[in-house]
């Protein structure tokens, strides 16, 4: 999906929201260089699966945490992790490596990937800040409508305390 047709999915579904152009960013820290004014939402998103590549996960957590792999196997109830291939982003989310975004659940018409966000992340803000598939802009948006919709969709969602 492009750009283009996610805004258009949400104004079909009439969901605000407000665009942010930038400079390619590949990190989260060189995101918020430019949407320092803004208020939501600071995440970053791990694209995963097991070991024998049957579960594929997108991890959403808060930029500021590490990613602790045992205390998530046991939240999802999985083995062993891995970080996705660039190859495994493109074939299944349609995007390369800094531009891993919930919007890529849109390519994943196989539904493959479950989508998991902490507890903490909904906390943080009632807003979010996300890729549209690509990293030069920035979509804010409340953080029930992207779930809604990503729901609505057919994503499988996983709320977690870790």
């Amino acid at each position: 999906m492009t750009p283009q047709q996610i805004y258009q999915l949400l104004n079909d579904n009439k969901i605000e929201y407000q665009v942010v152009h930038h400079p390619a960013v590949f990190t989260t820290d060189e995101a918020d260089q430019y949407v320092q004014n803004y208020s939501f939402a600071r995440t970053k998103n791990l694209f995963l699966h097991t070991h024998n590549r049957k579960n594929y996960f997108l991890y959403i957590l808060p930029e500021d945490k590490r990613f602790d792999e045992k205390s998530f196997r046991q939240a999802v109830g999985s083995s062993r992790l891995s970080f996705a291939s660039s190859d495994e982003m493109s074939q299944i989310l349609n995007v390369t490596p800094g531009m891993v975004s919930p919007f890529n659940l849109f390519n994943d018409r196989q539904h493959q990937v479950s989508l998991i966000i902490t507890q903490e992340v909904l906390k943080m803000n009632e807003l979010i800040g996300v890729h549209p598939n690509t990293n030069t802009q920035t979509v804010i948006l409340k953080t029930t409508d992207l779930l809604a919709l990503l729901k609505k969709i057919g994503t499988t969602i996983q709320i977690v305390d870790l």
